[in-house]
């Protein structure tokens, strides 16, 4: 029986963890131990963490300072313990039973990095269906840079992975899920995509990141990255992996890596970036939006 440890981490989360909880230690057909890192909690989160690891040995958790969920889930990657697999858990879903075994199932290829990822059902605060989210990508390192399409709470990746991950801690980061899933690309590793969803994602009005972001609080946070914030956030995680991993990079995604971060100063790296088809999503929209924001050197 494969060992996977699942690493959570919480934030005020008092009103759906122990549902959550509950239901990942149910997960059939696989060991699971549960590593837990609450990110600053002023709720009561803490009391229930300590009530529910006296009562399971396979739970621990531990109180950390306010990093957010970036920051959080990065440091739990760093002090995880020895297992076949890890994934990632979100405080507020529920999982179904084969939802771990299902990942394990196809990861199964020891001598490379690999990163599985899959759909997830959208459901209310109550858990009735709103829709099934399918995972839409160009599912390419050249695609993910341009936009994440991984959703992290349906994240497990094999310890080869864990192991390259904690050989460097990237200064610059937006969400652990992308980076991860950037470096298993980057490095050639194989990433796994399953279109069926073994996981309820709930949406509620205290969501720390939601599915959905809509009206002027999404634009208002697009032009601040594009227009308002000095860093140029593609560049800077092409800068991160170059640094972190540049003996690991293939030389395909060095390439891309290279062109990003030259292309505000090197007319060639900017056309690259622009007329080079396999840099695209499968989205007509997002490669307008890239085109533009290259042209505009926002990108």
């Amino acid at each position: 029986m494969k060992k996977v440890q699942v690493l959570l981490s919480t934030y005020n989360g008092e009103k759906y963890l122990k549902e959550q909880i509950e239901s990942i230690i149910k997960q059939e057909e696989v060991e699971i131990s549960l590593l837990v890192r609450d990110d600053g909690s002023t709720d009561k989160t803490i009391e229930i963490l300590e009530e529910i690891s006296k009562k399971n040995t396979n739970i621990k958790f531990y109180k950390g300072e306010n990093k957010g969920p970036a920051r959080s889930f990065m440091e739990l990657v760093q002090k995880s313990e020895e297992a076949d697999y890890y994934a990632f858990a979100d405080q507020d879903d529920v999982w179904e039973t084969k939802k771990i075994i299902s990942a394990v199932k196809k990861l199964n290829n020891s001598d490379i990095p690999e990163l599985y990822v899959s759909s997830v059902t959208i459901v209310d605060e109550n858990l009735n269906n709103l829709e099934k989210k399918e995972i839409q990508g160009k599912f390419t390192f050249e695609g993910e840079m341009i936009k994440n399409f991984a959703y992290g709470c349906t994240q497990v990746f094999s310890k080869k992975l864990r192991d390259i991950i904690n050989l460097y801690e990237p200064q610059y980061i937006i969400m652990h899920d992308s980076w991860i899933t950037r470096v298993c690309y980057a490095i050639g590793g194989n990433v796994i995509i399953d279109k069926n969803s073994y996981i309820k994602y709930r949406q509620h009005s205290n969501n720390v990141v939601g599915y959905k972001d809509y009206g002027i609080k999404k634009l208002k946070k697009q032009f601040n990255i594009a227009f308002k914030e000095k860093t140029k956030m593609r560049v800077n995680i092409a800068m991160e992996l170059k640094s972190g991993y540049k003996d690991l990079l293939t030389q395909k995604s060095l390439e891309t890596i290279e062109n990003l971060i030259e292309y505000t100063r090197n007319t060639k790296a900017k056309k690259w970036l622009l007329f080079n088809k396999e840099f695209r999503t499968n989205s007509f929209i997002i490669n307008t939006k890239m085109i533009i924001a290259i042209l505009l050197n926002k990108f």
